[in-house]
């Protein structure tokens, strides 16, 4: 075989490779139109409902695969939601700015898309309810009070109140659960880069552990691997990890101008964070703590973020666009 003929090939095959590992990188692969200014996101992994909060609106939207099936109108303007897979119950929190109505939480069915009840946080509204997360082994949900300064926990079987964690005058934002040894980890609002650490069995704060000198948003958890993923859109932007067992910082990842909603796919050790001001999302490998991807989008002012381990997707609210954007985990 001629040289010429041997490059010839060569180039071929690397073309080839270089094309395939194109089609398999990361790739938005769908936009579904939803309510205005959507929010928070949340999966149910055994149904593969998609639940979208839509604040102005007040309604939640219900995704199919890369169809809008429903739209549930809600008493609240909702800002989160979270949803329990194992009991098919929906939580939509969030308060009401335009009637002065004060913040709750929605519980609603999933298998009939009907609200079952309304669950009263507090009777005013400053910042609202900024964050919720579910315990599906225990069946608690846990609601960051902004404006009272708590951790409010409640009873998914009763709907009602169990108890409210003071956070001795920290405001919590968002947090995130992990359902193996009953923890809680909520970020704090403020310059000094707080994050307190809750005992879900006793409904006790166990440590407040000091991140860095930043604003934090929100937090993610890799069960499998013990680590928590803190995102900050305070200078520098990016995401912190942590060491749960040792409670200490590992390392930070740069990533973007203003990182805020993350979610971690423990089945994949991949970590997803949008950038709200550059309008994309991260990709970041959990076992080498580094940002691999990063995925243009193409509405504007992402906000929510949600891994479905069952589909390997990852869907994007975008406040401004009014539309979820669907990307490959891989």
């Amino acid at each position: 075989m001629r040289p010429s003929t041997l490059s010839r090939i060569s180039a071929a095959f690397l073309f080839a490779l270089l094309a395939f590992s194109a089609a398999r990188a990361q790739h938005i692969v769908a936009r579904v139109p939803v309510g205005n200014e959507p929010r928070g996101v949340a999966v149910n992994f055994n149904t593969g409902n998609i639940y979208v909060a839509n604040v102005i609106d007040g309604t939640v939207s219900v995704l199919h695969k890369n169809t809008a099936v429903a739209t549930i109108p809600v008493d609240t303007l909702p800002f989160e939601v979270a949803v329990n897979s194992n009991t098919n119950r929906i939580y939509a929190t969030g308060c009401n700015f335009q009637t002065g109505a004060g913040s709750m939480v929605v519980v609603i069915d999933g298998s009939t898309n009907k609200v079952i009840t309304n669950i009263t946080v507090n009777l005013s509204c400053g910042l609202g309810t900024q964050g919720i997360a579910v315990n599906p082994r225990t069946n608690r949900i846990y609601v960051s009070d902004y404006d009272d300064a708590q951790e409010i926990v409640i009873d998914g079987a009763t709907n009602q109140i169990l108890t409210s964690i003071d956070l001795s005058g920290r405001q919590p934002i968002g947090l995130a659960v992990n359902p193996r040894n009953n923890q809680i980890w909520i970020a704090l609002d403020g310059p000094d880069g707080k994050i307190d650490l809750i005992d879900g069995l006793t409904n006790t704060v166990l440590d407040t552990v000091t991140i860095a000198s930043v604003f934090l948003y929100d937090v993610a958890i890799d069960p499998v691997t013990e680590r928590v993923f803190v995102s900050s859109y305070s200078s520098p932007s990016g995401v912190y990890v942590l060491d749960a067992v040792a409670r200490q910082v590992i390392t930070q990842i740069p990533f973007g101008e203003f990182a805020t909603s993350i979610d971690a796919d423990p089945f994949t050790n991949r970590v997803f964070v949008v950038d709200g001001h550059l309008n994309e999302v991260g990709v970041i490998d959990g076992g080498t703590n580094s940002l691999i991807a990063t995925v243009p989008l193409h509405g504007s002012s992402p906000s929510g973020i949600a891994a479905n381990f069952a589909n390997k997707i990852v869907y994007v609210t975008e406040f401004d666009s009014a539309q979820v954007e669907l990307m490959t985990e891989e």
